[in-house]
């Protein structure tokens, strides 16, 4: 069994674990990174999409495109014969000059995650973790699960005029100015959030063209018909992902956010899926990470994979950016970022 590596428009399998897999979602990060998208594929064993980034004059490093894939491992794939996968994508990745390769991989995939930790291949850390809500039993069960504060939220939502729906996504729900794109925006700077979290027109406009009818939002209406809180939801099979999403402050105090959830979690139940991932919070066991817990979901551990490929280049990067920056190299070591060379200090 041989590892292919495919680029976007090459033909790929025929089906995919989660949409972080595909080829149309790879490829709106790309436009949002300023990397290219490749998957590593062997039929039948193991898949792992991954962007290769510039890093500045001085090479190419890879990571998992933005949001949770990793390496999704076939279920039976016996471990020798995943380690001979790897083994050989590893050397694929190292002859086409690459430095390192981060992996951030699927909460819902737990299967993987172990496989993969079972044969070495990468150093493993769990981070915090994430929240999902199984929807497998129906809305009504789902709505029973939920915490009491949260279906009082949603009760006092109704009750001063806001109402939320769910459909496809459109160019204009997406387009720059949108109700969706002026919330998120707005709430991504209210929240102190990273830059990289604002992302350009193209991601949206090839997210949209990758997705199609997989892409939906909900939104939520006041009185006035205006949009006071809308989400951007991923639909995968029986999957379903809350994400991006904002709000308006004085909305989201009259219940808005709540009703944004429960609306998601109650048309997903209805459509067949199985489970929505509402992700985590912004840091371990903040508010936001307890808001979602509140909606009956349990907790799904996060883990990420580091890999260095050349250990020289790797060293002598992180020695030049510990220049740059004016700090010792066992500052950078210490900060548990990876790759330790693109590490920003605070």
């Amino acid at each position: 069994m041989t590892v292919r590596i495919l680029d976007i428009g090459d033909d790929g399998p025929s089906s995919h674990p989660d949409v972080y897999f595909t080829a149309g979602y790879g490829a709106a990060v790309a436009a949002a990174d300023g990397g290219t998208w490749h998957l590593a594929y062997a039929p039948g064993r193991m898949m792992a999409p991954y962007l290769v980034r510039s890093i500045s004059d001085d090479g190419y490093d890879a990571q998992t495109p933005y949001g949770y894939s990793g390496v999704h491992v076939e279920p039976g794939c016996p471990a020798d014969e995943l380690a001979r996968c790897w083994s050989e994508a590893v050397a694929r990745w190292r002859d086409s000059g690459l430095v390192s390769l981060f992996l951030r991989f699927s909460p819902l995939d737990p299967g993987s995650v172990a496989a993969v930790r079972a044969i070495g291949a990468v150093t493993t850390t769990r981070r915090a973790d994430t929240v999902t809500v199984p929807v497998d039993q129906g809305a009504a069960v789902v709505w029973d699960g939920m915490a009491g504060r949260s279906r009082t939220a949603v009760r006092k939502a109704r009750r001063v005029g806001l109402e939320a729906t769910v459909r496809p996504a459109g160019a204009d729900d997406l387009a720059p100015g949108s109700p969706f794109r002026r919330l998120y925006a707005r709430t991504m700077a209210r929240v102190g959030s990273s830059p990289a979290y604002l992302f350009p027109d193209r991601y949206y406009q090839l997210l949209l063209q990758g997705l199609g009818k997989s892409l939906l939002i909900c939104q939520v209406h006041g009185p006035g018909g205006e949009v006071v809180a809308a989400a951007l939801l991923m639909w995968h099979g029986e999957r379903m992902h809350y994400h991006l999403a904002g709000s308006e402050p004085a909305a989201a105090r009259d219940g808005a956010n709540n009703l944004l959830l429960w609306t998601t979690l109650e048309w997903a139940a209805d459509a067949g899926c199985a489970r929505v991932h509402l992700g985590g919070g912004v840091r371990a066991a903040d508010s936001l990470f307890r808001f979602k817990t509140s909606f009956g979901g349990v907790r799904t551990p996060f883990w990420t994979g580091s890999l260095v490929l050349d250990q020289a280049r790797y060293d002598a990067l992180v020695r030049r950016r510990a220049q740059r920056l004016g700090r010792p190299v066992t500052d950078l070591a210490a900060s548990g970022f990876f790759p330790a060379y693109r590490w920003e200090a605070g």
